[in-house]
């Protein structure tokens, strides 16, 4: 019985289901109806109240005016509108509250018709009485408020004159809006006075700061000022009126009665220097400016600030015994005594006998006080303080030039404008939205339109290279972290980025990595600093005269400006040896400059055991990587065996010479350092100016992963370097792409110009401290290795058993020279060996001269005949070719 009850409730669910589908199918049928009739009945009103459908037009327009007034223009619209949105929302929970959206548009509406009345003193207008009235006022004119809006306005009037109404009006329209937008109006303006109320309290706050700040400033130059002037002897104070005839007996009872004339008017024209000081740090500037400018220092500072001054003029930070200090220290407090006793005299001299004032006779005393140390003092190295290493005076690097070219604003704006325009008439729309200045190159940025595909941008770079008479440009497409598109121009005027203002910069003065090196300049002005412990191996390529050397040359003066001998230890391989051979007996050096091909494959070699040497150190004192061995040496100082390790920084300036004469040595070695050498804290520098694949190799550049390209020749060797296009399009002379591995994309920077005079100016400074000792037991290593490579490479150069040749090299020859044909795939075949093995015997025989060069897919040319490949066999290379 139950599975037949079940039976027959089935038929009743689903006829059930089948209405209530049937049904909302219908209501939404019906609900499509409406809308289209809505629709149809919207366009007609509008044409009708623009005179486009005849007589029954006309009389639908008289009365549409009559009753809404102006509002009749975009009542059908509004009519539609709130019918679509009460159908689109009926069936939801928000019923009432769509309702009340409704009502409150259309009160909203007939505020507006109201406030138009009233514009047009329509509300107290005798001739409108009655509604019929305005009716047809309304209508005739074709505005106003209309026959509903304005009885309203009417009776509103009459009742609360025209301020009550107005007033009734704009608090209607408010809570029309708030209904509408849901949007509290009390919340918003109890937002935007919190908001003013906290950028008051918070200016305030800064101010206060600010002030005292100020104030502490100024009391501690008044303290120093005070006791400076009572560290001083009795003859700074002077008697007013005193003569020969003066009896000195009484003068010592008359002294404190004396006013004290360098006393008392001194504090109130320090008080004003001060607050005038005070007020030119004030000032923000923006902007480039040189770095002679941002140094300047205060009109009066204290002995201590003058010393630290001094002392940073002369060195970054040097070194000196405390004994030295106190004895420096004592002779300049003789010496500053000695000469304000001199310039008081001098000044109450002249006080006395021109009568001029006080503050003429001690202003230029003040503002033109000379330094209390000579800044030679720390360019000579002492005997207390030799041995230790002072760095080099900034000082000794060219200073930027202030008035410093560069294209002006109405160039780049031109420009601009010119681009859009260049684009335009090619049917690219876009708009250019930011343009960012640097050394040598301007980049424009580029908003494209919605639907301009960045490809068709890229193609243009000829033509707006033509249209433009631009040497090159680059385009960078998209700019990363942004919605644009970089069109980078080189500068009319180019600025010439020197070396100091980098090692002045906030970037590089702030940085505590003994590693860090000052790159350049961006496209925005911007310095570029890195620590090249992070990088953690940087591989530099470029052609010949686009700025590789200068490169390296900046990189090694960053770091001897930075870090010390006992930190950081360098090893220079230069086999161009002109090039880096003026660092010569430097502090930094580990073993001179190495020069000889042979001996570099043997100093990587060297580092090589070195990184294996450390790593077993680690292991020992259970740490991971250099830094922290050397925590673990401080915990354990005193103790024997333990030794701070400094980094070392290996640089290479040439490799592909290095790769003509030892490849498989200096590949392995640079490949293994740069896989493991990190932790280690020996980090590579590599340069070359022949970027092919045969020089930097797959294996080099797989573990290189940061790269400075460079100009260089072709959109190859580009890809060879960066993997992408790019270097091919830089101008020379330090115009750099510079790609640390941190980076998603490299960004373009102008490398600094440091001069030979400036490099040998630093050398020499550094070689008269005589701290340089090179390590006896490196070089012995690095001697012991090229002497066992040179015994390898001359057995094999002079065994004529050839140990290496493979067991089918005889036969395989003769089989060539019979075939006259050159082939791997024969020498397969015939011989039953694998590609690899029949590649290497044709390489073997390629090198005794039996068979020519690959040339690409043409076969190999037969050198030898048969006589000649035997005389060979029998009596070696030596003799077959002296025959």
């Amino acid at each position: 019985m139950s599975n037949q009850r079940k039976r027959r409730r089935k038929p009743g669910r689903a006829s059930t289901r089948s209405q209530q589908s049937y049904r909302s199918e219908n209501y939404a049928l019906r609900d499509e109806i409406i809308c289209i009739v809505l629709l149809f009945v919207m366009i007609l009103l509008l044409l009708c109240n623009f005179g486009f459908c005849g007589k029954v037009g006309d009389l639908l327009s008289h009365v549409m005016f009559g009753l809404f007034g102006i509002l009749a223009y975009i009542v059908p619209v509004l009519l539609a509108f709130a019918t679509f949105f009460y159908i689109s929302n009926a069936g939801s929970r928000n019923t009432d509250l769509v309702v009340m959206k409704i009502v409150a548009g259309v009160v909203l509406c007939l505020q507006f018709g109201i406030f138009t009345d009233l514009l047009m003193g329509r509300l107290n207008d005798a001739s409108l009485a009655t509604l019929a009235e305005r009716y047809e006022s309304s209508a005739a004119i074709r505005g106003g408020g209309g026959a509903i809006a304005g009885g309203i306005g009417a009776f509103l009037y009459r009742y609360l004159s025209d301020t009550g109404t107005i007033l009734l009006v704009i608090v209607l329209g408010i809570i029309c809006i708030v209904i509408l937008t849901e949007r509290s109006f009390i919340e918003g303006l109890r937002r935007g006075t919190m908001a003013v109320y906290s950028k008051a309290e918070a200016d305030t706050a800064e101010y206060l700061s600010h002030r005292k700040e100020r104030r502490e400033q100024r009391q501690k130059r008044e303290e120093g000022a005070s006791r400076k002037r009572t560290s001083l002897p009795r003859a700074r104070k002077y008697a007013v009126g005193m003569t020969s005839d003066t009896d000195l007996k009484q003068a010592a009872e008359e002294e404190p009665e004396q006013p004290d004339r360098l006393t008392e008017p001194v504090l109130p024209v320090l008080r004003q220097q001060a607050d005038e000081i005070n007020d030119i740090h004030e000032i923000t500037i923006h902007g480039s400016f040189s770095p002679d400018e941002k140094e300047q220092a205060p009109t009066f500072i204290s002995f201590e600030k003058d010393r630290e001054n001094n002392r940073l003029a002369t060195g970054n930070a040097s070194v000196v015994s405390p004994q030295t200090e106190k004895k420096a220290r004592e002779e300049d407090i003789k010496e500053e005594e000695t000469k304000e006793e001199k310039e008081a005299v001098e000044n109450d001299r002249s006080f006395t006998e021109e009568g001029s004032s006080l503050h003429e006779s001690l202003s230029p005393r003040v503002e033109h006080r000379k330094p209390l140390a000579k800044p030679k003092a720390a360019l000579e190295p002492t005997d207390q303080n030799r041995g230790e290493y002072i760095f080099p005076p900034i000082t000794l690097l060219k200073a930027p030039n202030r008035n410093r070219g560069g294209d002006s604003r109405i160039h780049l704006k031109e420009t601009a404008q010119r681009l859009e325009k260049i684009l335009h008439t090619f049917g690219v729309n876009a708009k250019v939205t930011d343009v960012s200045q640097g050394p040598t190159v301007t980049r424009y940025e580029l908003q494209p339109e919605i639907g301009v595909k960045v490809s068709k941008i890229l193609n243009l770079s000829d033509d707006i290279k033509l249209n433009l008479a631009a040497t090159d440009i680059r385009i960078e497409a998209p700019i990363p972290g942004k919605v644009a598109v970089g069109i980078e121009v080189p500068n009319k005027e180019n600025i010439t980025v020197t070396l100091r203002e980098l090692l002045e910069s906030q970037a590089y003065q702030t940085s505590t990595a003994a590693l860090t090196f000052a790159v350049g300049k961006d496209i925005a002005g911007e310095t570029i600093v890195t620590d090249l412990a992070k990088m953690p191996h940087l591989l530099i390529a470029g052609s010949t005269g686009s700025g590789k050397s200068v490169c390296i040359n900046t990189m090694i003066l960053s770091l001897l400006y930075k870090s010390r001998p006992e930190d950081v230890k360098l090893i220079m391989i230069d086999p161009k040896v002109v090039e880096l051979n003026v660092y010569n007996s430097i502090p930094h050096l580990l073993i001179p400059v190495v020069t000889d091909p042979k001996k570099a494959a043997a100093a990587l070699g060297w580092a090589v055991a070195e990184m294996t040497r450390r790593y077993k150190k680690f292991a020992d004192a259970e740490v991971r990587d250099l830094s922290g061995y050397n925590k673990f040496v401080e915990l354990h100082q005193g103790e024997e065996g333990y030794e701070k390790l400094p980094q070392i920084v290996l640089i290479v300036d040439e490799l592909a010479d290095l790769m003509m004469v030892s490849k498989n040595e200096v590949e392995t070695a640079i490949c293994r350092l740069a896989q493991l050498a990190r932790a280690a804290g020996i980090h590579l520098i590599i340069a070359t100016q022949r970027p092919s694949v045969d020089v930097i190799t797959g294996l080099i550049k797989a573990n290189m992963p940061s790269r400075i390209a460079f100009a260089v020749s072709s959109g190859t060797d580009s890809r060879t370097i960066l993997d992408m296009n790019g270097a091919e399009k830089l101008l020379g002379k330090g115009d750099m792409l510079f790609f640390p591995q941190s980076y998603s994309k490299p960004i373009r920077v102008q490398g600094a110009f440091v001069s030979d005079k400036e490099i040998q100016d630093i050398t020499d400074f550094l070689k008269k401290q005589e701290t340089n000792s090179y390590q006896e037991d490196v070089q012995e290593a690095i001697a012991t290795m090229e002497g066992i490579a040179g015994i390898g490479t001359a057995g094999m150069e002079t065994n004529e058993e050839a140990p290496d040749r493979d067991e089918y090299f005889e036969d395989a020859g003769r089989f060539i020279i019979g075939k006259e044909k050159a082939s791997i795939g024969n020498l397969q075949r015939i011989f039953k060996i694998g590609f690899n093995r029949a590649a290497r015997i044709m390489d073997q025989l390629c090198e005794a001269g039996v068979v020519g060069e690959e040339e690409g897919t043409k076969p190999r040319k037969i050198l030898m005949t048969m006589d000649q490949f035997e005389d060979y066999l029998l009596n070696g290379p030596a003799k077959e070719s002296a025959s």
